[in-house]
């Protein structure tokens, strides 16, 4: 009776148990499926992932195939996994994950291990990821710590390896994880801190690599390389451990020094103005972020060497335009406190030229100064206190000045022995193109990039001045005018409308009287241009201009003639090509191939040379003939320093406020343009010969240096003849004559008139002809001449 009893209990116990049980199953069954519910309802799809096309870098290349630029918003370079060694990806798996390829997207030990260490410190401090996890986490979620994140990040984990395979997974991982120094991926890595291809790393690269995406800012081995060494041998031990190498291996990779590269310009490799317009030009063809996302790789017209001729000439010829306009005294003063704040910014950046650095001033002694930069302290004696034909008493400065200092030499024990320096304030540009095909092979906006990102050659429009005369002439050439058409150089007077007359002037009011068009175009002479449009007439004047290419609207009134149109550097280059290709306009080319991620090429446009006929061939050699004499004997004599034909004109506005010169030889043509950004005088001597032609004549140099000299070609069309200076008449058989060029038809009919009897000529001995009257064609025109 009693054990019956006993059993009934035990049996009613047995059945509360099982309910008990099969009720907690289905609670929690229940309280699963509603979490699942909970936690799946938003989830992203994992498809996203399959037709995921990561941000890209788009990059520039030179005309030789030199990496001058990237555009991006992650710097990412895409690489096929087949295209990875193993040694790398053996590098990350053991990393990251050592079991990746056995596992189906998740492993539970990790993340009861990670669960542990959460719970023992209060907080999400582990993750217990892997690849697959990463990548789902990097792609799908966002990177926030929490345990619904978490269980999110374990189902879309699961879905993606039941979607792609070990190999696809493992591709975009190695694709899009972040390493730190705005690198993603690991070709980007490879290229940031070792400057080397994937294929080209070693295992001891490889795992340092390897180690970055765990902490990239800690394990950042150009800030904190101790760190990131001691982590590459946690990685190497970790590949030995899985058998991923052999001991010797370890022991190679661990003996080997690693040496990292300096961190890399973040856009601007090479070229910085030529780049930044390229990038403009991507923008206006396929959409303002395209060329930070598509990953397009970009071929240009620009030539590297030829690019940094081009900015040296300009740096050196403003600096010493600078030192001629004086010392303007300390770029600014700061707390001696915030001087440490200072070199420290001063030492995130490069200096524009080596040794030449800004310091600031920490002691004033009667001796000298003592400055810091930094990256050296030194000492700046009384005795290099000077600038152009000034020198300064050390007392004309205060600690806390910023001064521009150069480097004289280094002083044995650390230190350095400094000159006083000047960062000029004068702007100018350079535009180099190929005449034969179009295209701009260098292109310099400024003094400084870094300072001011404005490209004056294709962005500021300034009058021209005389460099503009060449057009005009161009006009009176084709209007039945000759080199030896004889035009009065005198002053004149011209109705304005209700304003008082216009009278235009010559350079320091000097006159010639009657002047055969070669030399007035070589004096640039003003008042002859201004007559030549009045008698051609305005309209026909400006009819003619468009042909050469400019965008922006020309006044159409006589001062045309003087160069009161506003144009750009490129455009003044663009028209004197017209005289460059014997009368062809063409389009500038900066581009000239653009390909895809596949590398199929795309459609940009202007790739190829484009020329129009825009001028006889006859008329474009008649004005180079006569540019020629420009820097034969006339306002552009600095650019004869060639020793090479060359064709040329300089330009200086009212006031001095711009300088230009434009020129070619046969194969290159180029122009410069010199002045303020605001509306302030270059100085009284500093005309288109003096400030802009040196220029022009050192970066030349560097550019033709290589070339064989050759002569302008003549084409048909043309003819030559002797001619009368005086009377640009044909010359008298036995007199003095100059052989002249002429569009074939025009040349003179009749003869100079034979001069009196010697007995009836009267001769004055009394007194010189007057200086504005002497011989037009004859003595030397000043340097700084127009």
């Amino acid at each position: 009776m009693v054990e019956r009893r006993r059993r009934r209990r035990l049996g009613l116990f047995g059945r509360i148990a099982l309910w008990t049980a099969v009720a907690g199953v289905l609670a929690t069954g229940i309280a699963a499926f509603v979490l699942y519910r909970e936690i799946t309802t938003d989830l992203p799809p994992v498809d996203q992932i399959l037709h995921y096309k990561p941000p890209v870098t788009t990059r520039i290349y030179g005309d030789d195939g030199t990496l001058i630029g990237e555009f991006y918003v992650e710097r990412r370079y895409l690489v096929p996994l087949d295209q990875i060694p193993a040694r790398v990806r053996y590098a990350f798996l053991a990393a990251e994950d050592a079991d990746f390829y056995r596992h189906r997207g998740i492993e539970p030990a990790s993340i009861v291990r990670a669960l542990f260490t959460n719970v023992a410190r209060h907080q999400v401090v582990q993750g217990g990821s892997t690849i697959t996890q990463q990548v789902v986490k990097a792609l799908l979620l966002t990177p926030e710590r929490s345990y619904e994140r978490k269980l999110k990040e374990l189902v879309l984990a699961l879905r993606l390896e039941a979607k792609l395979s070990k190999d696809d997974i493992l591709y975009l991982y190695l694709n899009q994880i972040y390493f730190g120094a705005g690198s993603y991926g690991v070709a980007a890595a490879a290229r940031e801190f070792f400057d080397a291809g994937v294929d080209d790393l070693t295992i001891a690269q490889a795992a340092l690599l390897a180690g970055l995406p765990q902490a990239p800012s800690r394990y950042d081995p150009q800030r904190h390389p101790q760190q990131a060494i001691g982590r590459q041998h946690y990685v190497l031990q970790r590949m030995r451990e899985e058998g991923l190498i052999t001991p010797e291996q370890q022991a190679a990779a661990l003996a080997e020094k690693l040496v990292f590269a300096p961190r890399r310009p973040a856009t601007y490799l090479a070229a910085p103005w030529y780049v930044e317009h390229v990038r403009r030009l991507l923008e206006e063809r396929y959409g303002g972020t395209a060329p930070y996302q598509l990953g397009l790789q970009v071929y240009t017209a620009v030539d590297v060497k030829m690019q940094k001729a081009a900015e040296d000439a300009v740096r050196a010829g403003l600096r010493e335009l600078d030192a001629r306009q004086g010392i303007r005294g300390p770029i600014q003063h700061i707390d001696p406190k915030k001087v440490d704040a200072f070199v420290t910014r001063e030492g995130a950046t490069k200096p524009l030229d080596p040794g030449r650095a800004r310091g600031v001033v920490t002691e004033v002694r009667a001796g000298g100064l003592s400055v810091r930069t930094a990256w050296e302290k030194g000492v700046l004696p009384a005795s290099g206190l000077t600038w152009g034909t000034r020198r300064l008493a050390p007392t004309a400065f205060r600690p806390g000045d910023v001064i521009a200092v150069k480097v004289i030499e280094e002083v044995d024990g650390g230190g350095a022995r400094f000159a006083l320096d000047q960062e000029p304030q004068v702007e100018g540009a350079l535009v180099a193109m190929d005449p034969y095909t179009g295209q701009v092979k260098a292109m310099v906006g400024g003094y400084d990039f870094r300072r001011s990102q404005f490209n004056r050659a294709v962005q500021a429009r300034r009058q021209p001045g005389s460099a503009f005369k060449p057009l005009i002439y161009a006009s009176a050439i084709e209007h039945g005018y000759t080199p030896a058409s004889i035009v009065l150089d005198a002053p004149i007077s011209l109705p304005n409308g209700n304003q008082p007359p216009w009278m235009p002037r010559n350079y320091e009011d000097k006159y010639f009287g009657p002047m055969p068009l070669r030399y007035a175009l070589a004096r640039s002479l003003n008042t002859v241009t201004v007559r030549l449009v009045d008698a051609i007439g305005i309209k026909d004047v400006i009819d003619s201009l468009p042909r050469f290419g400019f965008q922006g609207r020309l006044p159409r009134n006589l001062s045309i003639a003087l160069g009161s149109a506003e144009v750009t550097p490129l455009e003044m280059v663009r028209a004197y090509g017209v005289f460059a290709t014997l009368g062809k306009r063409f389009d500038p080319i900066f581009i000239t191939r653009v390909t895809d991620l596949e590398g199929n090429q795309l459609d940009f446009g202007n790739t190829r040379p484009r020329f129009e006929r825009v001028m006889t061939p006859a008329t474009a050699y008649v004005i180079t003939n006569m540019l020629e004499t420009v820097v034969q004997r006339g306002t552009g004599r600095k650019a004869a320093e060639l020793r090479r034909p060359v064709a040329g004109k300089t330009g200086t506005t009212n006031d001095t406020h711009d300088a230009w010169f434009i020129g070619f030889t046969p194969d290159l043509l180029a122009g410069v343009w010199v002045g303020f950004d605001s509306d302030r005088s270059l100085g009284k001597q500093e005309t288109g010969g003096h400030a802009a032609a040196p220029i022009w004549t050192a970066f030349m140099k560097e550019a033709v240096a290589d070339r064989p000299v050759v002569d302008f070609p003549v084409p048909e069309g043309v003819s030559f003849a002797q001619v009368d200076r005086a009377s640009g008449l044909r010359a008298v058989v036995g007199r003095e004559a100059e052989l002249e060029v002429f569009v074939k038809g025009s040349e003179p009919k009749r003869f100079a008139p034979e001069p009196p009897p010697e007995a009836e000529v009267e001769v004055e001995v009394e007194a010189p002809p007057p200086a504005e009257l002497a011989d037009p064609t004859g003595g030397e025109v000043p340097d700084n001449a127009d």
